[in-house]
């Protein structure tokens, strides 16, 4: 009778390891996608926001879910997440030291009014680990 219990306690527990191992590996390995005007100098965001105006620094953030991933790539969008309309591509943007990816949208002459959205992802793969989306408009 003790084998039997041994059996199916080894059979739960390895059952159990298995499902928490998938998970790891397999759910987001950047999350918490937010846009702030501004970053700290240990490298968080500060003034997180969905509404800025034309003359704001826009900065993305993704926190590290995962200790392996050391770069991503970042992609700015103008109106939809959508391939089309992709306005400026970020490789190889590394984490700093507060865990986060870190991205600024920046033009000279300020952004236009309209909706933009950011996305990151890792590995060179397609998958979006995280967005943020936000309006840019005149106060």
């Amino acid at each position: 009778m003790k084998k039997v219990w041994a059996t199916i306690l080894a059979a739960v527990i390895l059952s159990v390891g298995i499902f928490f191992g998938y998970e790891y590996v397999t759910e987001p390995k950047i999350v918490n996608g937010v846009v702030s005007k501004d970053i700290d100098g240990e490298g968080n965001p500060v003034g997180v926001t969905t509404v800025l105006s034309p003359e704001d620094a826009v900065y993305f953030f993704g926190k590290k879910n995962r200790f392996w991933i050391e770069e991503a790539e970042v992609v700015w969008y103008k109106g939809e997440i959508k391939t089309e309309n992709r306005i400026f591509v970020e490789e190889e943007v590394a984490s700093n030291k507060a865990g986060y990816f870190s991205s600024e949208l920046s033009v000279p002459e300020g952004l236009e009014e309209g909706h933009y959205g950011v996305t990151i992802y890792v590995d060179g793969k397609k998958i979006i680990e995280t967005k943020a989306e936000f309006d840019i408009k005149n106060k």
